[in-house]
């Protein structure tokens, strides 16, 4: 079972490298409702975690917090509430009781699963052909040469946390592919977790 848990990510990363764009794209390719125990919506404030600890966590964290108020839901960084240290290793009880007591009866924490950076060939673009009906000999022609460009495929997964059943209800894992990293992509990649988390039921459709 654990290696099938880290099989996974590799997995999608081969399945769907060859179907994203080589410009900033995520999808959402696999999901999970009612994760651990059955999910009780209409939730009503929720605080969006990135549980990694970089320079892109203010920036990810606030798009996907502009995206769910843009909706009507009532959403807050954690970067903003709990600071830089967050709440990394501390048990289920005293998350659930912090965020009880900042007003949330949800959260949503995202985990970077994988990162894989590879160079992808593209091809020279080639003119169509002329029908044989035209009586013409024209060949498709090159336009320009083969080359590569360098782009990084990144696997998340979102836990929807309900804070009263300190319980996750709702799962979802992305694939990001972006030649510019996962910062150029944020705003793609900040409306495919939030459109996710809406159209599962999680909140009131506004």
């Amino acid at each position: 079972m654990k290696a099938w848990k880290y099989a996974l990510p590799a997995l999608l990363l081969t399945l769907l490298s060859g179907c994203l764009s080589v410009y900033s794209n995520t999808r959402l390719v696999e999901v999970k409702p009612n994760t651990e125990k059955t999910a009780r919506p209409p939730y009503q404030s929720v605080v969006v975690g990135l549980l990694v600890d970089h320079e892109i966590r203010p920036l990810l964290e606030h798009a996907i917090v502009e995206r769910l108020r843009a909706r009507g839901i009532d959403a807050r960084a954690a970067l903003d509430v709990y600071g830089h240290k967050g709440i990394e290793g501390k048990s289920r009880d005293y998350l659930a009781q912090r965020m009880r007591d900042e007003g949330f009866d949800s959260a949503v924490a995202i985990h970077l699963l994988d990162k894989n950076v590879e160079d992808v060939h593209v091809g020279g673009e080639a003119s169509s052909q002329a029908p044989v009906t035209a009586g013409l000999t024209m060949q498709p022609e090159t336009f320009g040469p083969d080359f590569f460009i360098t782009e990084t495929l990144y696997v998340t997964r979102t836990d929807f946390w309900d804070v009263a059943q300190q319980a996750i209800v709702w799962q979802g894992t992305t694939v990001t592919a972006n030649q510019r990293g996962l910062e150029a992509g944020a705003d793609k990649f900040a409306n495919t977790i939030a459109n996710g988390l809406v159209e599962a039921g999680l909140f009131h459709r506004q």
